[in-house]
């Protein structure tokens, strides 16, 4: 279970938070006391303590609020791969909901705080919801809202190089959330079996996701493995899905036949690989939609039995 590792606050914007015994989280403004609390998006921030080593890594020394964050997490959660609108309950009580992932530092004003500062990548901003006291050792959730969560992955060594924006994800997530879904998580890895198998398995270790789309790295080259990474994370196969999927594209692209594209659960997780491209993936995930819901509520355990009733 993901904890709080501290809880931070500071008098003036731009410096480090120095650490608290405890704070108090104040709907629709913040953390008592501190200088970037008021009304507005961005009332608290959160850090995860696997960003935080990131910076260790490059020989930075890091501290609790270092990056100018109000709460370090540690644990499992990906905290900066989680979506805008996505819940967290903090201790008790206290609830936020998440409004930013990162932050603009084109001007480095960020690396004022502590050089190579992360947050601007990899920090989140959110509102408070619920009020409620916070102190180190509190357990974080995230909370369930009704309807089905998404996950979306691009797998992708260009995307991830930066060498051009990652168009199949986003494009994913807009059609997710226009089909009822709530795209929760989001994210963008090379085309590497270590880094493709541990996104999947920690995406589906707490249950949160109910479906995992995977676009990219399902083809002939000798680096796509996405189907490989796959089968490695996945405790059954679900056959039926690429099979319906490569059949209904052939309908209109012959080389649709070629795709490795593999489907299969992890615990409560329905994994499913798309292409890479931004039209083929929707049109795949398209494909998908009508058996969908009813292959989630048996996952999840809403309805016992998938045959036909009548």
């Amino acid at each position: 279970m993901a904890r709080v590792s501290a809880v931070c606050l500071s008098e003036n914007r731009q410096t480090r938070k120095i650490k608290q015994d405890s704070v108090l989280l104040i709907e629709n403004f913040g953390i008592e006391s501190d200088a970037h609390a008021g009304s507005g998006p961005r009332q608290i921030s959160i850090l995860s303590e696997m960003s935080l080593a990131k910076m260790e890594v490059e020989g930075i020394t890091t501290s609790p609020g270092c990056c100018g964050e109000n709460i370090d997490i540690h644990g499992a959660i990906e905290l900066h791969t989680l979506l805008p609108g996505v819940r967290l309950k903090l201790g008790d009580s206290a609830v936020v909901r998440i409004t930013e992932i990162g932050k603009d530092n084109t001007d480095g004003h960020a690396d004022n705080v502590i050089h190579k500062n992360i947050f601007p990548q990899e920090g989140i901003f959110a509102e408070v919801l619920t009020g409620g006291a916070v102190k180190p050792d509190d357990p974080v959730k995230v909370i369930r809202s009704p309807g089905y969560t998404a996950g979306v992955l691009t797998v992708s060594d260009s995307a991830s190089r930066g060498d051009y924006s990652d168009l199949s994800g986003p494009a994913l997530i807009e059609l997710l959330h226009s089909n009822g879904f709530l795209p929760a998580r989001y994210a963008v890895v090379p085309d590497e079996i270590t880094e493709i198998t541990a996104k999947l398995r920690n995406w589906c270790e707490d249950g949160f996701l109910d479906v995992l789309f995977t676009t990219g790295g399902t083809g002939f080259s000798v680096r796509d493995i996405t189907p490989e990474a796959t089968g490695m994370i996945c405790d059954r196969e679900v056959p039926g899905i690429p099979e319906m999927i490569r059949q209904k594209s052939a309908e209109t692209v012959k080389s649709a036949w070629l795709s490795r594209a593999r489907a299969g659960i992890r615990k409560r997780t329905l994994v499913i690989n798309l292409p890479g491209s931004r039209k083929a993936a929707i049109e795949c995930a398209s494909f998908t939609f009508p058996v969908l819901g009813h292959a989630l509520e048996i996952l999840r355990g809403d309805i016992e039995h998938c045959a036909e009733q009548g």
